[in-house]
């Protein structure tokens, strides 16, 4: 930034100066918003059965997510996900809770309200997905990153041979297992 002549200098400074303030405001939010809810919590934590060095990897990965997530309700599903975590050691399990992390911070808002939704639609055909304002080829990349990610399964039950209708809109989808670990470990309300 510093390069634009004239206005470089004034720009990096507000720029960084604004960027760091947001990121520790955004952890210190996280973290208060975070010992509220453990507090009104119905059981108590204890980390005696977790492994420390995982958990501090999970943790500082848990911090550069938070930090740089502009989105309050992706910091929620982060709460969520560092609750679990808590609440549930991380054992063998290490390589699965760092995908879960790296997928809700990469996941977009219409990733997380479709899987939500397909897990209480099960069998749902992809074509009658419909949200207001959002382009039906949305909806099908969106449910297409859900399948890569191993979240969602679609089979194709039924193919159109004529028209201009895509045969993507007749794939039945639901969510995966693997999904629904994924769902009430981060995304549950």
């Amino acid at each position: 930034m510093q390069l634009i002549p004239y206005v470089g200098g004034s720009l990096a400074t507000i720029y960084f100066g604004s960027k760091q303030e947001r990121r520790f405001a955004r952890l210190e939010s996280f973290y208060s918003e975070l010992a509220d809810e453990i507090r009104n919590a119905p059981k108590q934590l204890s980390l005696s059965s977790q492994d420390p060095a995982a958990l501090e990897a999970i943790i500082e990965l848990i911090h550069e997510k938070v930090e740089a997530e502009p989105l309050e309700e992706k910091r929620k599903y982060l709460r969520n996900y560092y609750k679990s975590t808590l609440e549930s050691p991380i054992g063998t399990n290490f390589d699965e809770r760092k995908h879960f992390l790296e997928a809700i911070a990469q996941m977009s808002l219409l990733e997380c309200e479709l899987l939500g939704y397909v897990k209480d639609n099960p069998d749902l055909l992809l074509g009658e997905i419909q949200r207001p304002g959002i382009e039906q080829y949305a909806i099908v990349g969106a449910v297409g990153t859900l399948k890569l990610r191993g979240f969602v399964i679609g089979k194709q039950d039924v193919f159109n041979s004529g028209g201009t209708t895509d045969n993507a809109l007749f794939e039945k989808i639901s969510i995966s297992a693997f999904g629904s670990s994924f769902y009430e470990f981060c995304l549950r309300t």
